[in-house]
């Protein structure tokens, strides 16, 4: 440790904030002093009577009546003298509303003028209005933020290591809290410099080194920039210590100081001025002896108001006044002995113990949600049971980010009306929002998300509009830029947006309809809409040059959207529906963002900015803006952070959230002092605040103050897992609970009371809502057999009878029966959905195959996804198609020959094949970016590669293709699959086959097809079997059937085949040369699927195929040329036998959608549902937890066992056979 230096005693400074030192603080006197005072005695028995002023000490353990004291005393004076000297009331500030409160309904009061109830901070602004100290203005945190953020964006320069830092959210309020350090324990600049130099001189610390350097630098402007001009709330202490003296109001008052348990040496300074002008000063502290003459023992359970007393005392001895202690011992609060007992040994070591225990209870829960719910239903029972009211009954947390959302939806369900006291940021109300966003959109360029968060605002709507109308015609206009990609100069171009339903690539030259037309136009007016005040908006901001210019273009825009009018009915309509604390807010938001433009001007208004610097100024104010609140009513029940809270008058407390690392706390090192540098500095002499291990020795404390809360009854209660299911241990003051009262035993806290005996069941009915919620849940036991008390049918036939709460008790009962099941379509209804001709697809037909809801969502109802403007596997699958399909067009147009391309032909073909599509694909996305072009090179890659393979499969193949990208269906190449169904209805089969190759062989004709898939794929008979994978057997039926017009004559089934458009990876644990690459990237293309099981068609298909496995598809040859037992091969009856199977599947299937079947029903094939990728989840809800909501099985089976099923069914149906 280095040598002690003490921080300067002597302020160079003394206009600003008066001549105090540390040292005076700390006791050590001077001749001035003892001058001084002997002028002070003389004053005080000339104006005010008597020796000298009294400095008391009201001291007391938790529960001994200091407060009452007090306010006894002062409610006694004033009825007494009710014009006498003024009695001032000194707490915290989270104290005043209810010191205020408890004063003013003293009874016989009636009124009061000689007493008030003040904050330090407000009795700053009263002196200070007196003396004249008000002459400059006022700035609060959120202009101290962003002055900090002002000097740093200057200074960026010379700061070492706060450059980078400062662009984080949360890194100015650091910078803040820590300058606020520095002046709250009279710390100046030229301190931080002296530290920061010696430290440099005796290499110290460089990080620590570091952060005095560039605190130095940012403090010194800081104070600056305060100088003469402005005043913080911490400036407001030393001037009151400075004008205390000056003060009429203050002379001879008699002050009350109540609630605080320690101070800083600012406040310090200004009590020890009080004690130098008030006639008398009492002091309330949480102390059980007063102790002055011996250290304080670090862990013991009064450290800190030990210390608190003791430099209060050598106040009073500075003063030179008397003091008096009054110890209070007698128990005022505690109106039963568990809690009494409990308070007066908590911190006995071994533990003092009392057996019995009837008003402490320790609440179990598995999770935070189930112990909310167990604490909402013990107050409910207290207040209907137990005498009390909601005012009666505290909430007291630690963790409020944990619990604030659970206490507010829970609190709610069960109609308790409830308070949190914690100041929430400003920064999610909507006024706040359409500023930053807006801000966003012009520093970003337009981009997507910043738009529309200013959109959902809903202050961009002018104020005559239908807003719920406004709102579905933004969400259209949201889907629409989505789906177009729209962002940047997209937004502000002159031209139009231009609007057409995205159908593939071969409909892109389809004529606009008027529906599209209509959209269009909608589209553009919306968009103006939403341009048109943030482009004036911007215009301004264009020509602003100093802070001023730019308040007044934001002040400019808020008034042209007519903010204040929208906020004042947003005010209205949140008080009609009785949310009082959100009336307030609105009118709060506009306040603070008012307030905090002027103090933008104040300090910035003449000088330069740019825009940038604006945007992050404004957003340091905005992070700092926090709502102030007050209670909305009395009666509601108080929930407070444990630490900071001051509460009184509460008879029931539940401490909640009694977890281990939360009381005691786990403190971690916060802001920009870590614990390290706090105890170097305090090794050189410097005071600052006290270090996360200093103020551990604190906690038992707060947990001591936080238990002796109540005065009637005691709850703690805490979760054993969080909400991921991760353990948490009880906290160690819950050991000590037990050790202090052995008959203490845990209350499990469970959701569900079924196993509750009839007493503890009977605690769940507690309000209507979580009630009937309950009763549902008995009943469906009861349904199963399982016994259910009899209160449970009173509480049914309230439900029953109430006029009230019988629908609603109705809808939520009906579950009982709830199977979950789709409700079959009447045939009239059906028709209206599906039209009274259908007109179906293949993949249509396998997705009601799949589940016939989910054939219903999409095709009855036209439910859809969102279309995004992303490039995705369907937009690259259609790619490829088209490429191929231009490159074979071209390859017949210039004449050429698939068999004679080079490799650099086809890598050619490829690029202006994409080159031709790209504009077309999906409103023109491969060229949207760079990012995209990066990929359409990719995908040209992958084309060339595939058109390759396919040149070389054409040198070995007797296979020619003569139909590419075929179409069948109404106006098509080759006519639809028609088919009657029951009623007449007529269902007719539309598609496209992506190839159709030819061979001749001994005066027969074979056909086979090849679907081009940009992943892997395999023909699964299964599949095909139950109706999941029926494309290509239809493709191949469609073309068999029409082979006399589509080539000449009858033909035979050769085949149906995958290709795999791709760009293989060779993976090789050996070093391959050029020939072995090419040779493992033609085998990676082989075609799977299912060919005509003859050796000379095999042959055929791959003519260099003379023993083994071929290269080109998924068949081989034995050295007697028959076909090996692992080729995918089918003989012609059994392709005859697929087709027959298909054409039933498709009239079967076709029948059940025109009668109206809409089953819930899934399919499970191995390890694969549909549900796995299916859009419809929320609006099924299929659950297999439902009786009813199972998986239709689909077992497994080879092709030997498909092939003998298909032959069993044509044997049944003979004569049913379709004819090539």
């Amino acid at each position: 440790m280095k040598k002690a230096r003490s921080v300067k005693e002597h302020r160079e400074n003394p206009a600003i904030l008066g001549s105090f030192s540390i040292s005076s603080l700390l006791g050590l006197g001077s001749i001035f002093n003892l001058y001084y005072n002997e002028l002070r005695r003389k004053f005080m028995r000339e104006n005010i009577g008597g020796d000298f002023v009294t400095v008391r000490f009201i001291l007391g353990r938790s529960g001994k009546g200091k407060t009452q004291k007090m306010m006894d005393e002062i409610k006694q004076k004033l009825i007494e003298q009710p014009n006498g000297k003024p009695i001032i009331y000194l707490v915290p500030d989270q104290m005043t509303f209810q010191s205020e409160y408890d004063l003013v309904n003293t009874p016989n009061l009636g009124g009061m003028i000689r007493a008030q109830v003040y904050s330090l901070t407000r009795l700053a602004w009263k002196v200070l209005q007196e003396t004249g100290g008000m002459s400059r203005y006022h700035i609060s945190t959120v202009g101290l933020n962003m002055l900090i953020q002002k000097i740093i964006e200057d200074k960026k320069d010379e700061l070492h290591i706060f450059t980078k830092a400062s662009d984080k959210t949360g890194f100015i309020q650091h910078v803040e809290r820590v300058l606020t350090e520095f002046k709250r324990y009279c710390i100046q600049p030229e301190d931080v410099l002296a530290q920061y130099q010696q430290m440099s001189e005796e290499g110290d610390s460089r990080a620590l080194t570091d952060k005095l350097h560039d605190l130095h630098i940012l403090f010194d402007d800081f104070e600056k920039g305060l100088f003469g001009k402005y005043v913080d709330s911490e400036d407001y202490f030393q001037l009151l210590a400075q004008s205390i003296g000056k003060s009429k109001y203050l002379q001879g008052a008699e002050i009350y100081i109540d609630g605080f348990h320690s101070f800083t040496p600012q406040e310090y300074l200004v009590i020890g001025e009080l004690m130098k002008s008030a006639s008398s000063v009492s002091v309330a502290l949480t102390l059980d002896q007063p102790e002055i003459h011996h250290q304080a023992d670090e862990i013991h359970l009064f450290r800190m108001t030990r210390e608190t007393y003791a430099t209060l005392f050598d106040l009073a001895r500075q003063a030179d006044r008397s003091v008096k202690n009054i110890v209070l011992e007698e128990n005022s609060r505690f109106i039963n002995q568990d809690l009494d007992h409990l308070e007066k040994y908590f911190e006995s070591r071994p533990s003092h113990v009392k057996e019995d225990c009837s008003y402490i209870s320790i609440l179990q829960a598995a999770n935070r949600r189930a112990e909310m719910e167990g604490v909402a239903r013990e107050i409910r029972y207290l207040v209907r049971e137990g005498n009390y009211r909601y005012k009666d009954i505290a909430v007291l947390v630690r963790n409020s980010h944990e619990y604030q959302k659970l206490i507010e939806s829970i609190f709610y369900d069960y109609d308790i009306p409830f308070f949190i006291d914690q100041k929430r940021t400003m920064l999610n109300h909507p006024f706040i929002e359409l500023i930053r966003s807006t801000l966003e959109i012009i520093n970003s360029y337009w981009r997507y998300e910043p738009v529309f968060r200013a959109v959902k605002t809903d202050l961009l709507f002018p104020i005559d509009r239908n807003s719920q109308q406004l709102r579905e015609q933004m969400d259209r206009l949201e889907n629409y830029v989505l789906a177009y990609g729209i962002k940047g100069e997209q937004w502000i171009r002159k031209e139009r947006w231009k609007y057409r339903r995205y159908r593939g690539l071969e409909m892109v030259n389809v004529p606009q309809t008027d529906e599209e037309r209509t959209i269009e136009n909608e589209m553009n007016e919306l968009r103006l809409f939403i341009t048109a005040p943030i482009l004036r908006f911007a215009r301004r901001l264009k020509k602003a040059k100093l802070g001023r210019e730019f308040s007044e273009a934001l002040y400019i825009y808020i008034e042209e959207l007519d903010i204040p009018t929208k906020l004042e009915r947003l005010s209205m309509e949140a008080e009609e529906r009785g949310n009082l604390l959100a009336s307030r807010e609105h009118s709060q938001a506009w306040n603070a963002v008012m307030d905090l433009l002027d103090q933008f001007v104040e300090i910035l208004g003449d000088e330069e900015v740019t825009l940038k610097k604006f945007t992050t100024i404004l957003d340091a104010g905005f992070e700092s803006m926090r709502f102030s609140v007050v209670p909305p009513a009395i009666d509601q029940v108080i929930v407070a952070n444990l630490e900071t809270s001051r509460l009184s008058n509460v008879g029931v407390a539940f401490v909640i959230g009694m977890n281990d690392g939360v009381l005691p706390a786990k403190l971690s090192e916060e802001g920009i002092l870590a614990d390290e540098d706090r105890e170097i500095l305090t090794g050189y002499g410097m005071v600052i605040a006290p270090s996360s291990k200093t103020r551990l020795l604190d906690e038992e404390f707060i947990a001591y103050k936080a238990l002796t809360t109540p005065s009637k009854r005691l709850f703690v209660s805490y979760p054993i897992a969080n909400e991921e299911g991760k353990a948490l241990l009880p906290s160690p003051y819950l050991k000590r609970l037990k050790e202090m009262f052995p008959s203490l035993t845990e209350t499990l806290l469970i959701n569900e009371p079924s196993d509750l005996n009839e007493e503890g069941q009977f605690r769940y009915v507690c309000d209507p809502t979580s009630a009937l919620s309950f009763l549902t849940t008995q009943l469906q036991l009861k349904k199963r057999d399982y016994p259910m008390y009899d209160f449970w049918f009173d509480v049914y036939n309230y439900f029953a009878q109430h006029p009230l709460r019988k629908n609603k008790a109705k809808r939520v009962l009906s579950s009982l029966f709830y199977q979950n099941k789709a409700k079959q379509l009447d045939e009239d209804v059906s028709r209206d959905l599906y039209g009274s001709d259908i007109l179906a697809s293949v993949s249509r037909m396998e997705q009601f195959h799949s589940c016939p809801f989910s054939h219903f969502a999409r095709h009855g109802l036209k439910l859809k996804d969102r279309e995004i403007f992303r490039l995705e596997a369907p937009d690259i699958g259609e790619l490829f198609h088209g490429a191929l399909k231009w490159i074979s067009d071209e390859i017949i147009h210039r004449k050429l020959n698939w068999t004679d391309l080079t490799k650099k032909q086809c890598v050619q073909l490829a690029k202006e094949a994409v080159l031709h599509l790209a504009p077309k694909l999906q409103h023109q996305i491969l060229l949207s970016s760079n990012r995209h072009f990066y990929i359409k090179q990719k995908l040209e890659q992958v084309i060339g590669r595939a058109s390759y393979i396919l040149s070389e499969h054409a040198k070995v193949s007797g296979f020619v293709p003569i139909g590419l990208e075929l179409g069948f269906g109404p106006k098509a190449e080759l006519p639809p699959f028609t088919f009657t169904l029951k009623n007449g209805t007529k269902m007719e089969l539309m598609g496209r086959i992506d190839r159709v190759d030819k061979a001749e062989y001994h005066d027969e004709v074979y056909l086979r097809v090849i679907d081009y898939k940009s992943s892997k794929k395999d023909l699964d008979l299964t599949e095909m079997y139950f109706g999941l994978a029926l494309q290509m057997i239809t493709y191949l039926d469609i073309v068999l059937t029409h082979s006399p017009q589509f080539v000449g004559g009858k033909a035979l089934p050769a085949g149906v085949l995958y290709f795999h458009v791709h760009n293989p990876m060779i993976d090789s644990k050996k070093i391959l040369t050029s020939e072995q690459i090419e040779e493992e990237l033609f085998k990676s293309f082989k075609m799977k699927g299912l060919v005509l099981g003859e050796t000379d068609i095999v042959q055929l298909m791959d003519s260099t195929l003379d023993t083994g496995s071929s290269n080109i598809i998924s068949a081989g040859l034995k050295k007697d040329g028959s076909i090996t037992a692992k080729s995918k091969v089918a003989t012609k009856d059994d392709f005859t036998f697929m087709r027959s199977h298909v054409r039933k599947m498709y009239e079967q299937s076709g029948n059940d959608i025109i009668s109206g079947m809409v089953d819930i029903s899934p399919y499970k094939y191995k390890k694969r549902t549909p549900c796995q990728f299916c859009s419809f989840k929320p609006v099924c809800q299929f659950d297999q937890s439902i009786e009813d909501n199972q998986y239709r099985l689909i077992v497994p089976a080879d092709r030997a066992e498909i092939f003998e099923k298909l032959r069993k069914e044509e044997s049944k149906h003979h004569g049913e056979t379709p004819h090539s």
